[in-house]
């Protein structure tokens, strides 16, 4: 099992033990728009501690806040994949390209208004191949992703 896939099955355990809806079965739209919602808040808060839009702020970024509000939009991107009962993730390849880092944040953005519009694997898979880019043009690497997902 690929270690992104080995994330988003971890969070399904945990979904799955706080359904008690038989019906859960059922696409939920409202409930995937309010979980993008979630999700955009925490991209943004991201964005704000990384100064990735904010060059105007001179303060320093906090590390161990920057990787909390990283995983926070983690666990509500996964969230959203229980919710449009995405059964596996592909294992993420890094991509080398040269787009910047405030580019890739509304990349990011794109995608998770496109899952919103589509409600489709593609669109999910995308934007979380994307949001991993964006993790790690901040400079967090997946170890340190996958040591403080799990701790939560």
């Amino acid at each position: 099992m690929n270690e992104i896939n080995k994330i988003y099955q971890q969070h399904v355990t945990h979904e799955l033990k706080l359904v008690s809806n038989p019906d859960h079965a059922i696409l939920n739209k409202d409930k995937v728009e309010a979980k993008v919602l979630a999700f955009l808040c925490e991209l943004g808060k991201f964005g704000e501690e990384a100064h990735i839009f904010s060059f105007w702020d001179n303060s320093s970024t906090n590390s161990k806040d920057l990787i909390d509000y990283y995983i926070d939009g983690l666990h509500m991107l996964m969230s959203i994949g229980f919710e449009l009962h995405v059964d596996n993730l592909k294992n993420y390849q890094e991509i080398n390209d040269q787009i910047s880092i405030a580019n890739q944040l509304i990349k990011v953005y794109q995608n998770a208004l496109k899952i919103n519009e589509t409600y489709t694997f593609e669109a999910f898979q995308n934007c979380v191949d994307d949001y991993f880019t964006l993790g790690f043009k901040a400079g967090i690497d997946f170890d340190t992703i996958l040591e403080n997902y799990i701790k939560e």
